[in-house]
């Protein structure tokens, strides 16, 4: 069949723009190492490294004993260096028995609660809990992240439902297709993530 000259120049147009489009749209290689969900392994809850593969209570334990002191000063008011006397003392005994089974319970709640990063290439991200039993998400959120593959830095930016949130500057330590460390200077925290089949919550 013959084309006229005019359509023949049209379609090679079309071809080549379409194949640059495809070039372009085509992540980098790092980036689509980081593309994808990804499931929190270990983190820091309240300055504690914590493991969420183990027995979670133990580490709720840990975390509450390390935040003792400061829970006290900050909800109860009291310091060591206090003269109570012995009722204000059986008072604050009270509190502490009930502050402690309170947040025990729920840091052990939130570490044995699975966790989810999900990185989209339009450069959203994703974060929730997702129970592993009832399918149930909870805490979702969700960020815009920028990656840069020559600093291997990311920075998370706040979404469109919380605009005037915190931005938060975090480097990446290892990036590989099942593996990611990311280091988060303000909190001077290490969070390990493993890469997992990725499904829409």
């Amino acid at each position: 069949m013959n084309i006229p000259q005019k359509y023949a120049l049209l379609l090679v147009c079309i071809v080549v723009s379409g194949s640059l489009y495809a070039q372009q749209a085509a992540p980098a290689p790092k980036t689509a190492l980081l593309l994808g969900r990804w499931e929190v392994l270990s983190y820091s809850e309240q300055g504690v490294p914590v493991d969420k593969k183990q027995a979670p209570h133990p580490q709720a334990l840990a975390v509450y004993e390390h935040i003792r002191k400061q829970r006290a000063l900050t909800w109860y008011g009291y310091t060591d260096y206090e003269d109570l006397s012995r009722r204000e003392y059986r008072a604050f005994e009270r509190w502490v028995e009930t502050d402690s089974l309170n947040e025990v319970e729920r840091v052990a709640k939130a570490i044995e609660l699975p966790y989810y990063a999900v990185f989209f290439p339009d450069s959203t991200l994703s974060m929730y809990n997702k129970d592993g039993s009832t399918k149930l998400v909870s805490f979702p959120e969700v960020r815009h992240f920028v990656f840069s593959a020559a600093t291997m830095s990311l920075d998370i930016i706040p979404g469109l439902a919380n605009m005037y949130g915190p931005k938060s500057e975090v480097q990446i330590l290892l990036l590989t297709e099942t593996r990611l460390t990311l280091y988060i200077p303000e909190e001077a925290e290490i969070v390990e993530l493993v890469k997992t089949t990725f499904t829409i919550p």
